[in-house]
């Protein structure tokens, strides 16, 4: 599973991506600070999950790029990590597009057992592993 970061805290990036990589399966297809690289990076790499935060740089705003991402590349999925934990902001972002919506104070832990379950999930369903699993 290729997963992309989009966040404006170079700390956060740093703290995800380290946890990220220590996820089997995982591969982490870049990281990008605001809406223009958001959109670049996925374009560019491709991933099959984007993390993304609900305020980017430059005053850029994460629902813009999940706006963008619904209408040009509708199979990737996105998941919101952030600091701001009102349900209005949680059920836009859910009705926008998004799998799932984490608050970042409360629910870190959360959102890396979400992204190790949709992993192993995948990881199961790859033709190469169920036959592997299947009784002989």
């Amino acid at each position: 599973m290729k997963v992309a970061l989009v966040e404006d805290s170079a700390h956060v990036r740093n703290v995800l991506a380290r946890l990220l990589s220590a996820i089997d399966g995982v591969e982490l297809a870049g990281e990008a600070e605001d809406v223009a690289g958001a959109i670049a990076l996925v374009e560019r790499t491709a991933p099959d999950l984007v993390v993304l935060d609900v305020e980017l740089r430059d005053h850029g705003r994460g629902i813009d790029v999940l706006r963008q991402l619904q209408r040009e590349h509708p199979v990737v999925e996105v998941i919101v990590l952030s600091n701001y934990g009102w349900s209005a902001m949680r059920d836009a972002f859910l009705a926008g597009g998004a799998r799932a919506y984490f608050d970042k104070a409360f629910e870190f832990g959360q959102a890396l057992q979400w992204i190790r379950e949709r992993q192993a999930a995948a990881m199961a369903t790859t033709p190469a592993v169920a036959a592997a699993q299947a009784p002989a």
